[in-house]
């Protein structure tokens, strides 16, 4: 699937198709969502329930079935990038891209970060033989020690055994992202806590200016309800553009609001993040302007669940005639959630696509998790999700 596709015509975006909407899941697979939405709807409950579900994979309680037929099916494409294949095929038939991720959260050794590129390696080799999704991710955490981002983030000098870790780290992405370039995909770069992010924003960027020579094809990830990602933001395509390449940016509102907050106020600085949820949509939409403003050198992933930046950026490109630039935008959501965005852009015409997570169920709990409790504290997306689910169970009268 080569991502420098023909210019699309499209249309105004609908968010309220539900046939659309839903068209790609079964009953069974609605009766599921509804289930497991109403549950995410009680914070407590989420909450009770992932420790619980950690004490008992530690305790090595026979709970892996479980999970799998609920949380881990809505959600993950399948403990193998071969399983995965079902999902990634099925949403292709709906026009729908697969942002493929391998769910192996932070490592802890060598052997591990190996094992993660060796994967990721492996499912780039995949895509460029079967031609099936074009698009992956990865978290920097997988394949380097997060205890060394940090020393970096926080500018204290490395012992020769920690430089040379590094180093390695550095290689991995590089062979990752060399073989992205090679085989024609786009590979997105996770963001990750504030105190470890510099470095990795540095690592982000000399690989765009290794690969982003022609097109997009690094992508690194802004989380937007930090108080400084729109001065970075300008900066950085002002740094790409001195370099001659194309700035992959992709945006997001956040996903450690309450971890950033906690620290912050755990070792008395000030708040790296916005404690107003305007301030953070005021951001996001503020990004989406910089990079519209700039589409001769950027490329924009809109990774958001959030119904008005969505249907505000859809109507900026119909509206400012973007024309050929349009192949630069991209829309994103996550595998299980927010399917009236993700599916009613693909039919208007507009590049969509689902974030797809894969691994072992053990490995993948601590997303899982992180998933569950992210909705909870996700004002009005409970409600949203579960108004809509039933409204569809009601249209095919389940």
């Amino acid at each position: 699937m080569n991502n420098s596709v023909a210019q699309k015509t499209t249309h105004a975006f609908n968010a309220n198709n539900m046939q659309v909407a839903f068209s790609t899941k079964t009953d069974s697979e609605l009766k599921l969502a509804n289930f497991l939405f109403t549950m995410m709807g009680k914070p407590a409950l989420v909450k009770i329930g992932g420790v619980a579900t950690n004490m008992a994979l530690k305790l090595g309680l026979p709970v892996k079935g479980l999970i799998r037929k609920t949380i881990y099916k809505h959600f993950c494409g399948g403990e193998t990038v071969h399983e995965a294949q079902t999902i990634v095929a099925r949403l292709a038939a709906a026009k729908v891209h697969t942002v493929l991720d391998y769910a192996a959260e932070a490592q802890t050794d060598e052997a591990g970060f190996d094992m993660v590129r060796d994967e990721i390696l492996g499912n780039i080799a995949l895509a460029n033989k079967m031609k099936s999704f074009s698009y992956l991710s990865i978290k920097l955490t997988g394949i380097g020690h997060k205890d060394i981002f940090q020393k970096l983030h926080e500018k204290k000098p490395l012992t020769e055994q920690e430089t040379q870790a590094y180093e390695r780290t550095e290689n991995r992405l590089d062979a990752v992202c060399k073989a992205v370039s090679a085989a024609n995909l786009t590979l997105y770069i996770d963001a990750e806590e504030s105190w470890m992010q510099d470095p990795m924003d540095e690592l982000a960027e000399k690989m765009m200016f290794a690969y982003n020579t022609s097109r997009a094809v690094i992508f690194n990830t802004l989380q937007m309800y930090r108080v400084d990602r729109v001065v970075y933001l300008k900066a950085c395509i002002e740094r790409c553009k001195d370099a001659g390449v194309i700035a992959g940016i992709k945006i997001v509102r956040g996903a450690y609001l309450e971890k950033e907050q906690e620290r912050a106020r755990t070792y008395n600085y000030s708040c790296p993040v916005f404690t107003v949820k305007a301030d953070t949509d005021k951001s996001f939409n503020q990004a989406i302007d910089i990079c519209l403003e700039n589409l001769d050198r950027a490329e924009l992933c809109a990774a958001t669940h959030n119904e008005f930046s969505t249907t505000y950026l859809t109507q900026r490109i119909l509206n400012d005639k973007i024309g050929n630039h349009q192949q630069h935008i991209h829309f994103s959501q996550l595998y299980g959630m927010s399917d009236n965005l993700t599916f009613n852009l693909a039919d208007a015409g507009f590049n969509a696509s689902k974030y797809l997570p894969y691994g072992d169920v053990a490995t993948a709990i601590p997303y899982l998790i992180r998933r569950a409790e992210e909705n909870t504290s996700i004002a009005g997306q409970m409600s949203r999700e579960l108004e809509m689910l039933q409204d569809e169970l009601k249209r095919r009268q389940l």
